[in-house]
Order: structure tokens, then sequence, then C-alpha cells
């Protein structure tokens, strides 16, 4: 059964995992508009080749806090598994197609149809800072429930929309594949979006549309010479 949320597929680790995520997309896009800035380039593919990097840095990041990863073949993608689920970070191209499009190539389709992994006795947490670490389990410890024959691991698509200029927004939700093979989202969801630019010119000035308007007080000025010390 396909969770309806991310939040659902990724149980007890979705708060963590979102930090964690927030932090290692704006950490790969200040180093990509850093690198597009430097080189002083006209065009902006060099910057979309980041796409590679968002996926190495999330399977590194949380390969250290001991969880595992699959390799998507024929492209050998390694894409780490979080609570049964596969976490796929991916900067969203510039196409108006390009969600529904998200399986057109043979490596990311494969992202849907892969089986669990085999199950581990022990399951790491992101609410508390481990090592990874390649012991064997300890008897009585739990972990994952083994899924039924047949089932493959949800997707939870990490979407990422930026520009050299600005990180524009930070989305995920639960990707399907329907029978023509395009993609559906399933509680789609804004992990981080820019906070907005406060305008300082017109704070502590009241709108014309509501209120009553107050005219400003005004008083007689004596005249200089007439008063009673002159």
């Amino acid at each position: 059964m396909v969770p309806d949320s991310p939040a659902e597929a990724l149980g007890a680790q979705a708060p963590a995992l979102r930090d964690l995520i927030v932090e290692i997309v704006r950490a790969r896009h200040a180093l990509a508009a850093e690198a597009h800035l430097v080189s002083a380039s006209r065009y902006a593919m060099g910057f979309g080749t980041q796409w590679r990097d968002l996926l190495d840095d999330t399977r590194d990041a949380l390969r250290a806090r001991g969880f595992r990863s699959c390799k998507l073949a024929p492209g050998g993608h390694e894409i780490p598994v979080v609570n049964d689920s596969m976490v796929y970070v991916w900067r969203v191209s510039n196409h108006p197609d390009a969600v529904s499009e998200f399986a057109a190539s043979p490596t990311r389709k494969n992202g849907f149809t892969t089986p669990p992994l085999d199950p581990a006795l022990w399951e790491p947490s992101l609410s508390e800072e481990q090592e990874a670490t390649d012991d064997a389990p300890g008897e009585g410890e739990l972990g994952p429930v083994l899924k039924a024959a047949g089932d493959s691991m949800p997707l939870v698509l990490v979407m990422v929309e930026s520009t050299p200029r600005q990180l524009q927004s930070i989305e995920w939700a639960v990707a399907v594949l329907d029978g023509e093979g395009k993609v559906e989202l399933r509680g789609q969801e804004a992990i981080w979006e820019p906070e907005p630019v406060a305008d300082g010119t017109a704070s502590g000035i009241e709108s014309f549309d509501s209120g009553v308007p107050v005219a400003p007080k005004v008083e007689p000025r004596e005249q200089e010479g007439s008063g009673p010390d002159a």
C-alpha cells in the first residue's frame, strides 16, 4: 500500500529528516551558486549539474548516521533508505512537465519497482547522533517489519526549485507511477521557502483603505517681536 504523504512514509523520522534535507540542499545551492558566479558563465547549464551532488550529499549524510542505501540500475545512483522508503533529492528542471516526466529515464523508473532491502534488526534514528557501524545488531533488538513479497519501497521525492540567483523552494511528496509511466504526487508539502523581504520604507504607515484619517494638529505660532519680551 502506497503511503499518502511523506510523514506517513517516513514515520517518526520525518521531522528530523526534513531539517537535515533543508540543511543539505541549502549548503549545496550556496556552493553551486558561488561556482556559477566565479565562472562568469552566461548560461546556467553548469549550475544544473548539481543534481548528482544532491544525491551524493544526502546519501553521505544519512550513511554517516547509520542508514543504508540502494543502487538503482543502470545508472548506479545510490539512493538512501529511511524507514523502508527511498529518499530521492532532485533539482526540478525548468520544464512544465518535469515532475510528470520524472521517470522518463530507466534509472529513475527503477526507483518505483525497487523491493525493500533485507530486513535489518537495528534501525538507526535521526533523533540522536549515531555513528555508522558494521557490527551486527544484538539479540532482542527490533527492526523494520518485513514487507510482503512483491512490494516495492515508497519513493519520497524531494523537489528543489532554484536558479543561480536564488533557492526558491524545497518541497517533498510521495511519488507514484501511473499506468502510462507518468508520475503523480501524494501529500505534496513545502518544507522550506525563502522568507519574504520586508519593505522598510513602509513601516509604521497605516493603509488608507481602512480607518479614519487623523488630521495633523496645527497650533497658531506667535509672530516674532510680538511677545512681552520684545
